[in-house]
């Protein structure tokens, strides 16, 4: 059970951008003590690092698992460090095992970050690196499977399956570019939202995804600091609190997944989360989904019974889901708005899902937001950890 465990009391983010000028190290500086600021603490009251493994980094990978972070930041009340890697959902992994330390008395307060810089990696390295992670090297790897590849082809089922049509896909981009339009952390800050026709009308990346349904990928990162309910009290009066989760696991190979099983699976691992939160869907004031491509958005809202199984599209191409409307959803735009710092989007959902809880987000604040749903999915869509999260416990 982790409703009540844990409550994030402060926040770091630096822009997404392309920066190669900007280190890996500059980055984790700036996040780590933004949000040690944010939380009103001394840097010394952090007694725990639990990091999200670095993606296509090795180097950096190995300076994070051998403890340079509380060394650098100079954390010397810092009793552990660890990391975590489960791709998108390393961040829910990281919270998990947060919760562990501070109920097991190995740290009361916690330290989570996440750093990517895609634009230092050597091109051939960065194709190897995403041609291989996640690709089954027998049944996906030899026929020239990649992360569009499979994503084509489960946006092509959904679409045969609901009828939806290649206009309401790409409502989704409209949609998530709506928010990001509105948040300084993103590649797309103050840029023009592209039309329906113009996502349509950009090369075919993979059929039926356009470049325009895809992710550009940058540099970023960003942190919190959680601790129990109990403390996160006393240090803060805007803290968030976890109030449930759920979890199911599908495959890690795409081509080989069970639909049936993948479509229950998000059912009930939502449902999960909201039983043991003690509230409703019709609770929720922010849906903020993290899947990375656009099909996932359409399949969840359908999975989580907002709308009949072939409507989700049209709840997009409508308007509903964009900032001002009724069902507010992923207000940084996932990773098609923001730019994709790989398994650190779910780490930006979460610092996203914080700051709306604490009033904390500008233009794109949701008047009132008291409960936020949010989910993370790691590797080509191998699962979903979908979590509740709330401004008091309910």
């Amino acid at each position: 059970m982790s409703k009540g465990k844990i409550a994030i009391v402060g926040i770091g983010e630096v822009p997404t951008r392309i920066m190669p000028e900007r280190s890996p190290w500059d980055i984790i500086y700036d996040i780590c003590m933004e949000a040690v600021r944010d939380a009103g603490i001394d840097k010394n009251d952090v007694e725990g690092v639990i990091s999200v493994a670095p993606q296509g980094q090795p180097q950096l990978a190995a300076e994070i698992s051998f403890g340079k972070i509380p060394e650098e930041l100079g954390l010397k009340g810092c009793r552990d460090v660890c990391v975590c890697n489960a791709g998108g959902a390393s961040t829910s992994n990281c919270l998990r095992l947060a919760e562990q330390w501070i109920h097991s008395g190995v740290a009361k307060i916690v330290l989570i970050p996440q750093v990517t810089v895609h634009s230092t990696i050597p091109l051939e390295d960065l194709i190897n690196f995403f041609a291989l992670a996640g690709m089954d090297r027998q049944w996906e790897y030899p026929f020239g499977t990649t992360y569009n590849g499979a994503i084509a082809m489960m946006t092509r089922r959904y679409m045969k399956e609901t009828g939806t049509t290649p206009e309401e896909m790409a409502s989704v981009v409209v949609s998530l570019r709506k928010w990001a339009t509105l948040d300084p952390n993103s590649m797309f800050y103050q840029k023009p939202v592209p039309s329906i026709e113009q996502v349509l009308s950009s090369p075919l990346v993979s059929d039926p995804l356009h470049r325009r349904e895809g992710n550009i990928l940058a540099d970023g990162g960003a942190a919190m600091v959680v601790t129990s309910p109990d403390l996160a009290r006393q240090i803060t009066k805007t803290p968030v609190y976890k109030l449930g989760e759920g979890t199911a696991f599908f495959g890690a190979v795409p081509v080989l997944r069970d639909n049936k099983k993948t479509a229950d699976g998000f059912k009930n691992s939502c449902q999960e989360a909201f039983n043991e939160a003690g509230i409703s869907k019709e609770n929720i004031d922010i849906w903020n989904i993290y899947l990375a491509y656009p099909v996932g958005h359409p399949v969840i809202m359908e999975r989580l019974g907002l709308c009949e199984p072939g409507q989700a599209g049209k709840i997009f191409m409508e308007g509903h889901t964009w900032p001002g409307g009724k069902l507010p959803w992923s207000t940084i735009g996932d990773a098609v708005g923001r730019g994709h710092t790989g398994s650190g989007v779910s780490t930006a959902t979460y610092v996203e899902t914080a700051r709306q809880l604490m009033d904390k987000a500008g233009a794109r604040q949701v008047p009132k937001a008291k409960y936020v749903f949010q989910n993370t999915s790691g590797g080509s869509g191998m699962n979903n950890i979908a979590t509740i999260w709330g401004r008091e416990l309910s």
